[in-house]
């Protein structure tokens, strides 16, 4: 079975709506299940699926479904023909529209419009040493010009404590973050700061939206664009209304 990479404590804030006694039942039972296959599972929320016997289970951004006794679980999008909606995506969406509403101010490394109103928002997954994130970066200007606001979040794909988790540490830790990511992706070795930084939190959240590869470009709705993706296609889908 997959291993499913969770948030943490931070997403029972994010996620979480207010459950019934049944419902909490449901959430020890269902998480204890899944425990024995994923040792840090964590259920964020259960609701009734739409299809009658499944419960829909949260884990942070990732959906998945299972059977009231807690024997049976699937990953998978669940799709209504009578409206042709998918609603397992829509659950996506909003559990990523929740989290990146609730980031703190100062929390991601911002460049921001510098036109009187903003077009749109980009959040963006990214990795200094990724040739696709450098390429992408290079045209943050040209994005910015057009009323785009771009705000990163580090996902250092070779994961937690490796080179590239460290340089994303150090870049946060710098008196100016903006200078030192465009430093660092410009190849220039950031000088090696620790501090309270945002860094594992950040590539947490990734993984639980699935993020597997660099850039991954999200809208402030929570829509999922995609990886490197040119700023004059950018800017021509929010112009066109996304």
């Amino acid at each position: 079975m997959k291993r499913f990479i969770l948030i943490g404590a931070l997403a029972l804030n994010l996620f979480c709506p207010p459950l019934s006694a049944a419902d909490k039942d449901l959430k020890t039972l269902f998480a204890e299940r899944l425990r024995n296959v994923v040792p840090d599972a964590a259920v964020t929320s259960v609701k009734p699926a739409a299809i009658s016997g499944l419960y829909e289970v949260m884990l942070g951004a990732t959906v998945l479904y299972m059977s009231e006794d807690g024997r049976y679980v699937f990953r998978g999008d669940l799709f209504d023909l009578n409206s042709k909606a998918n609603l397992t995506d829509a659950r996506r969406i909003a559990a990523r529209t929740s989290a990146f509403s609730n980031l703190a101010d100062g929390s991601t490394i911002d460049f921001p419009a510098t036109t009187p109103k903003v077009l749109a928002t980009l959040f963006v997954f990214t990795d200094i040493d990724c040739g696709y994130c450098r390429k992408f970066h290079k045209e943050v200007p040209v994005l910015n010009q057009a009323g785009i606001s771009v705000r990163y979040l580090s996902f250092p794909r070779t994961g937690i404590d490796s080179p590239s988790y460290e340089k994303a540490v150090a870049v946060w830790c710098a008196a100016d973050r903006q200078k030192a990511l465009t430093d660092a992706k410009s190849g220039q070795q950031p000088p090696m700061k620790k501090c309270e930084n945002p860094v594992a939190r950040d590539y947490h959240l990734g993984e639980s939206m699935g993020v597997h590869g660099t850039p991954a470009l999200y809208t402030e709705q929570g829509d999922e664009l995609g990886g490197y993706t040119p700023a004059p296609e950018l800017i021509r889908l929010f112009k066109a209304g996304g």
